[in-house]
C-alpha cells in the first residue's frame, strides 16, 4: 500500500497517544516496509540522539534496527557501539532461555500443557527472530489445573519469586494470582500466567483450542493463534504507557505474516474490551507506519461506541512515557488506579488473605544481649496442635536507617500460615523490638513446629549496597515467643 504520513492529532483523538519524537523514528526504523523510509528514520535518530544516553526500551529497537539494516549502517561513528549492544543483549537473552530450558522441558515431560507468550512465542515462530527481539524474560501460559504443579516444577529447579515470598506462600493464594514472576540464576526470568484474558473464561477456552505446537530449542510448545497474539500484547502491554514498545513490533509482525482471521480478531477484541486499544495501535501501525490492516476499519466503527470518559482513561495510560508532562502523568495515575480497581473485582474471590502488623519500639542493649544470635534462617517457636491460638511475638530486627518494609513469614515445618509486616517510615538505624500480636489458626495437616523466618523485600541479584539495604531480609534474634490455645 502506499503511504501518506498522518500526523498525531489533538487530545483526545486517538492519534494523541501516538508514539512520537526519537520513538516514532526508531519505531520506523524497525518497521516501516519502504527499506529506504526506515534506513532514512534510522539515519535520522542517530543524528539527533545519544546512544549512550539511550535507555533499555530504546535499546530493544536498536537491536531490532541493527538486525534489520546490519551493515548499511556501518558507516555511522554509532555503528561499533550498536553492534555491541546487539551481541550483549542476544547473548543475555540465549542465556536466560538456556536457564529456563529445563524447568519448561520437565513440565512438558510432566503433562503440563505450556503456551509460550510475547516474545517467547515470535522466537517459537520463527527462531530467525532471536537476532530482533531481546527476551530477557520467559512468558509461559499454563492451564489453572496445572498451576500449582507448574510453580512445584519451577520451584524444585531453584527458581525463587521475584517479590521475595516463599513458593510456599504463593501457592496459599494461587487461586487468585494471575502471574508469578520468578528469577533462577543471573539471567533466569519467567512469568508463569494461569489466565491469558481476566475474568474471560470463555475466551481462554479459545486461545488453548486456537494454539498451534511448536518447537522451543527442542522443547515441545504451544504459541496462541495469530488473533490471540495481537489480543493478548494489547492486553499485556498497550496501557503500560509504552514503557517498551516490542508489543507493538510483536503486533506488527503478526500483521505483516498476513494469516489473520479478521472476523475472529474483532470478536476476542471486542469480547476482552480492546477495541479502543486496538484503534490507537493498530491505527498508529497503519497510518503512520504503513502497515496493512484491513481489519481497523471496522474495529474503529465498534470502538466509536465508547463513551468519552473511557476513551480519555484509555488514551492518557496508552501516552507513551516519554511523552508525558506532570498533567498528564498525574491524570494518568488517576485513571490507571481507577482500572485497576475495576481488575481486582475481575478476578476469582476466595477468602482474602490477613497478615500481622509489627509495632516498632526501642531495644536496650540488656534485652538484646539475652536474645538469639542473629539468624536469617527460619526460628522455631514451639510445637502447635489444630486449633485456634493467641499468639504474641517479639523479634529483635537490626534497621539498615532507610524508611523501608520487612517480611517475615509464620508457618510450621507443614505448611504456610501467615505473613508478618513491618513498615519503618521513619529510616531508624540500629537494633529495634517489633511486637506482633493477634489470632492464629492451625487448620487440619498443618500441625507441627511453628516458624517464624525473615524474607527480602524482592529477590536480589547482582544489586549493589543501596539495594541490598532496602530489599534485603534483616538480620533478626528471638525476645519472646507466647503461644496460648483458644
Amino acid at each position: 500500500m502506499s503511504f501518506a504520513p498522518v500526523e498525531p492529532q489533538g487530545f483526545p483523538a486517538p492519534s494523541w497517544a501516538w508514539p512520537r519524537g526519537g520513538l516514532d523514528l526508531l519505531l520506523q526504523a524497525a518497521l516501516a516496509p519502504n527499506e529506504a523510509r526506515a534506513l532514512a528514520a534510522a539515519r535520522a535518530w542517530f543524528s539527533s540522539h545519544d546512544i549512550d544516553a539511550a535507555e533499555f526500551r530504546e535499546h530493544r529497537l536498536l537491536v531490532a534496527i541493527a538486525a534489520r539494516f546490519g551493515r548499511k549502517l556501518a558507516d555511522l561513528p554509532e555503528y561499533p557501539r550498536l553492534a555491541g549492544l546487539q551481541r550483549m543483549l542476544w547473548t543475555k537473552a540465549r542465556m536466560a532461555l538456556r536457564e529456563a530450558e529445563p524447568a519448561l522441558r520437565e513440565m512438558v515431560q510432566s503433562g503440563v500443557p505450556v503456551m509460550l507468550l510475547k516474545g517467547a512465542a515470535r522466537i517459537a515462530l520463527n527462531p530467525d527472530e532471536q537476532k530482533a527481539r531481546v527476551s530477557h524474560d520467559t512468558d509461559i501460559l499454563v492451564p489453572p489445573a496445572d498451576y500449582a504443579r507448574a510453580l512445584d516444577i519451577l520451584a524444585s529447579h531453584g527458581w525463587t519469586p521475584s517479590t521475595g515470598e516463599s513458593a510456599r506462600c504463593l501457592r496459599s493464594r494461587l487461586a487468585q494470582t494471575r502471574s508469578i514472576n520468578l528469577f533462577y540464576g543471573h539471567f533466569g526470568d519467567i512469568d508463569l500466567h494461569q489466565w491469558g484474558y481476566v475474568g474471560a473464561p470463555e475466551l481462554d477456552q479459545a486461545l488453548w483450542a486456537g494454539a498451534v505446537p511448536r518447537e522451543f530449542f527442542g522443547v515441545a510448545v504451544l504459541v496462541p493463534s495469530p488473533e490471540d497474539r495481537i489480543a493478548l500484547a494489547l492486553a499485556s502491554s498497550a496501557l503500560d504507557a509504552h514503557a517498551h514498545s516490542d508489543w507493538l513490533v510483536d503486533c506488527a509482525r503478526t500483521l505483516q505474516d498476513g494469516t489473520l482471521d479478521e472476523a475472529r480478531l474483532i470478536s476476542i477484541l471486542e469480547a476482552a474490551g480492546l477495541l479502543y486499544q486496538a484503534s490507537v495501535a493498530l491505527g498508529y501501525l497503519r497510518d503512520r507506519i504503513g502497515i496493512a490492516c484491513p481489519a481497523l476499519d471496522a474495529i474503529e466503527q465498534r470502538a466509536a461506541g465508547l463513551g468519552r470518559t473511557e476513551r480519555v482513561g484509555l488514551l492518557l495510560q496508552m501516552k507513551p512515557r516519554c511523552d508525558w508532562t506532570w498533567l498528564s502523568a498525574a491524570a494518568r495515575g488517576i485513571a490507571k488506579q481507577m482500572r485497576l480497581s475495576h481488575q481486582r473485582h475481575a478476578v476469582p474471590r476466595v477468602a482474602r488473605e490477613t497478615w500481622l502488623r509489627g509495632r516498632l519500639s526501642r531495644l536496650n542493649a540488656s534485652d538484646l544481649a539475652k536474645a538469639q544470635t542473629p539468624i536469617l534462617s527460619p526460628i522455631a517457636l514451639g510445637a502447635v496442635l489444630p486449633g485456634r491460638y493467641r499468639m504474641s511475638l517479639s523479634l529483635a530486627v537490626e534497621l539498615p536507617g532507610i524508611r523501608r518494609r520487612a517480611e517475615f513469614e509464620l508457618g510450621t515445618d507443614q505448611a504456610y500460615l501467615t505473613r508478618l509486616r513491618l513498615r519503618d517510615l521513619l529510616g531508624r538505624a540500629g537494633w529495634y523490638a517489633a511486637r506482633f500480636e493477634g489470632e492464629l489458626v492451625i487448620p487440619e495437616g498443618a500441625a507441627g513446629q511453628l516458624l517464624v523466618e525473615v524474607r527480602p523485600s524482592k529477590t536480589l541479584r547482582d544489586t549493589d549496597e543501596a539495594e541490598q539495604r532496602r530489599y534485603a531480609a534483616l538480620p533478626m534474634r528471638l525476645l519472646s515467643a507466647t503461644i496460648r490455645q483458644l
